[in-house]
């Protein structure tokens, strides 16, 4: 393997060729091996930083990433994108603790502002008890293993749509058949 000169590009031609190359390595998951991936992207990089128009007119002819990643396809079987699935499980995990702590903050302003000294209620399966007293407050949640199977469910359904991970089950089925699967 050759050392490649390379060429030194501006702070702004650096930040838009790295967020281009990001899109498209996002877009050529679905498309392509990790192998097969970093080659084309280090090949489009160089392409990019040694084109003498600029990198701004050369990222504009390329066109937008999702495009140029289906042009690397070569017609092939569309893949899982693993990366996607790993961010929607979880932005589903935030949002998740997020309500159920909005529910238990909640429970616990309520508990607060009357008399009560203790409230039980069920979120999503799982037991939350908000207790108010001179001594203080607080909440606690009890259920079993709801409290983590709840979220892991979330996450796991979340993982599966994002990566689009039934693609794996066309990909095997079509291949042992002889014929590729469609494409989504």
């Amino acid at each position: 393997m050759t050392p490649t000169t390379r060429t030194k590009l501006s702070a702004d031609d650096q930040v838009r060729l790295d967020l281009f190359v990001l899109r498209l390595e996002w877009h050529l998951e679905g498309w392509l091996g990790g192998r097969d991936r970093k080659s084309a992207v280090r090949t489009l990089r160089e392409g990019v930083a040694a084109d003498p128009r600029g990198v701004r007119t050369a990222l504009r002819e390329l066109g937008p990433p999702a495009v140029l990643a289906s042009r690397y396809s070569d017609d092939g079987p569309a893949r899982p994108l693993w990366s996607v699935g790993v961010v929607t499980a979880a932005a589903s995990l935030v949002v998740w603790w997020a309500l159920f702590l909005s529910f238990t903050g909640g429970m616990l302003a309520a508990v607060g502002d009357l008399a009560a000294s203790e409230a039980t209620s069920t979120f999503a399966f799982v037991g939350v008890t908000a207790f108010s007293g001179q001594d203080g407050f607080g909440i606690s949640w009890t259920s079993g293993t709801a409290w983590i199977l709840v979220p892991f469910c979330i996450a796991l359904v979340a993982f599966t749509l994002g990566s689009r991970a039934w693609r794996l089950v066309r990909l095997r089925g079509a291949r042992a058949h002889g014929r590729t699967a469609p494409v989504d």
